[in-house]
């Protein structure tokens, strides 16, 4: 009779064992991510624009996986938001390794990457891919942030409504050749324009000035870093 038991037993936990694995290989499609997306937040009640990228989710591919799954992209939080099924909205967070592609014709891709911030702290974040090739790697930033409502403070003004704020978009460069893990800000001001492409800032200055380029538009930065990457 014991050894029937037994043998119950090691089958219901050999049951058991066997779920949980199955369990374990869905939720490692995400690497393990799986987090519930609380969207009712009250302090963004009636405010004035939007979080998301994208308001609607759309279809995208998520790394290798066949299935298509609807997306949006909280840019406030930088979280991926996916839906699993109608009800339940889920995060991907960038902690680990990711790459997103839109499928709406867009062909916008995200991906992933750990930063060094103005404070020259190290962050992961997703961040949109705009050229890579064997000499560097493009990638943008797009960022909001969230203002509160202000009551007015007489009866002769009007309350501020909260609004989400469209900030400036920041951008990224890798070069394969570094030894650094990590991308680097491109900057903006002149100065630091100069000290940040070393011997050839002042040559690379030059050059957009004389076409015009802006070192905040991500077309005009594909073409000063083609030119600086060139032989």
């Amino acid at each position: 009779m014991q050894k029937q038991i037994n043998i119950l037993l090691g089958l219901l936990l050999f049951g058991f064992s066997s779920q949980a694995q199955i369990a374990q290989n869905n939720i490692s499609s995400f690497d393990d991510i799986s987090f519930f997306v609380n969207v009712n937040n009250p302090k963004y009640d009636n405010a004035e624009g939007t979080k998301y990228l994208n308001e609607k989710f759309i279809p995208a591919k998520i790394n290798d996986l066949e299935k298509l799954y609807p997306v949006r992209f909280d840019l406030l939080d930088n979280i991926m938001e996916f839906k699993e099924n109608d009800q339940e909205i889920m995060g991907i967070s960038p902690a680990k390794e990711y790459r997103i592609g839109f499928t709406d014709g867009s062909n916008r891709v995200f991906v992933s990457k750990t930063i060094i911030d103005e404070t020259g702290d190290l962050k992961r974040l997703f961040l949109e891919v705009i050229k890579v090739n064997p000499k560097y790697s493009l990638y943008k930033r797009e960022r909001v942030k969230f203002q509160p409502a202000k009551p007015a403070k007489s009866s002769y003004e009007p309350e501020i409504p909260a609004v989400f704020k469209k900030m400036n978009d920041s951008f990224y460069v890798d070069y394969p050749d570094d030894s650094i893990d990590y991308l680097l800000q491109l900057p903006k001001n002149k100065k630091k324009i100069k000290t940040f492409f070393g011997d050839k800032g002042n040559e690379l200055v030059k050059f957009a000035k004389k076409e015009g380029l802006k070192f905040d538009s991500q077309e005009n930065l594909v073409r000063i870093l083609d030119y600086y990457t060139q032989e």
